[in-house]
């Protein structure tokens, strides 16, 4: 039983291993986030999303780590200066060769007639597939600040109810 338990573990944690999700982008073009801080209180958040992160998850995950960037830094809201979505597409090609049994029609004349027999042969056949994956990335770029905020933009964010929310919801 223990061994069950177990492998289940290992399972959920492999499964979970191999899609990235919310982490830190092992490099410049790897699923995940990034960060750059432009002055002191200005930054600069990107989030690279794996082929089957659809665009508003990408925009989603971005500001999550907008809002823990906010929280690890000591403030208590960001502010969404500007935003910009990545769209980039790939195809990958494969060929696929497979043999196949058939029977080929062999007809043999002679003196007294005609003959006909099936003969067993492999015929060769070749697939092309192309698939086309789709990744998303979006980059924000935010203010953050402490107490109260003058301003009357729509793009101000609570960044411990932005992280709790989006945290509950993409898991």
């Amino acid at each position: 039983m223990k061994r069950i338990l177990l492998a289940s573990v290992m399972l959920a944690l492999a499964a979970c291993a191999s899609t990235p999700g919310y982490a830190p982008a092992s490099s410049p073009n790897a699923a995940g986030y990034s960060e750059q801080m432009i002055a002191k209180d200005r930054w600069r958040v990107r989030y690279a999303g794996a082929s089957k992160t659809s665009a508003a998850e990408a925009h989603d995950y971005a500001l999550m780590r907008a809002a823990q960037l906010t929280l690890e830094h000591g403030a208590t809201w960001f502010e969404v200066v500007d935003g910009d979505a990545d769209v980039n597409s790939k195809n990958r090609y494969s060929i696929e060769t497979d043999l196949v049994p058939d029977y080929a029609v062999q007809q043999s004349c002679g003196l007294f007639g005609c003959t006909t027999r099936a003969v067993p042969v492999m015929m060769r056949t070749q697939y092309q597939t192309v698939e086309t994956r789709t990744f998303h990335a979006y980059s924000l770029e935010i203010l953050m600040g402490s107490g109260e905020h003058f301003a009357t933009a729509s793009k101000i964010y609570d960044a411990r109810d932005t992280f709790t929310t989006l945290k509950d919801r993409l898991g």
